[in-house]
């Protein structure tokens, strides 16, 4: 075991004395009391690092700070679903319907080429709308 470079994959059937030793050698100190899959782990970690580098000063302390519990947790990334060229998105708005086509590069709504559906919209609307939401291609939050 000494002298040779491991690799992330012998980890996981390595016993437990050589993670103990690889931790030393490593980290340059003793294995803490941890489980095998921890230690494994953290192994698994310190050997990317030395492979890849360590993170940046200012994303470490990014991450530092979301671990205290003063900060509240990251949000959950909601996005809508995935929109095929050829759909067709249906809106009633005050009595009217409104079709838009999905374009490869955008969108077809009355005739016109349009980049975005929040624009689309804004122009139903005459207000600031968010285009998904405005179509119903939101997903709320709160029902994951």
């Amino acid at each position: 075991m000494a002298g040779r470079t491991i690799s992330i994959a012998a980890l996981e059937t390595m016993p437990v004395a050589h993670l103990q030793k690889a931790w030393d050698r490593h980290f340059g100190m003793a294995a803490p009391s941890l489980s095998p899959d921890l230690l494994r782990r953290g192994l698994s970690y310190r050997l990317q690092e030395k492979k890849l580098g360590r993170l940046d000063r200012r994303t470490a302390a990014c991450l530092a700070r979301y671990g205290s519990e003063d900060i509240p947790a990251l949000p959950k990334l909601v996005t809508g679903p995935k929109l095929s060229t050829g759909t067709k998105l249906i809106r009633d708005w005050h009595g009217v319907g409104h079709s838009v086509t999905v374009l490869d590069d955008g969108f077809e709504y009355d005739g016109k080429r349009w980049k975005s559906l929040t624009a689309i919209a804004r122009h139903i609307t005459g207000t600031k709308w968010s285009g998904p939401r405005f179509f119903g291609l939101t997903i709320r939050a709160a029902a994951l």
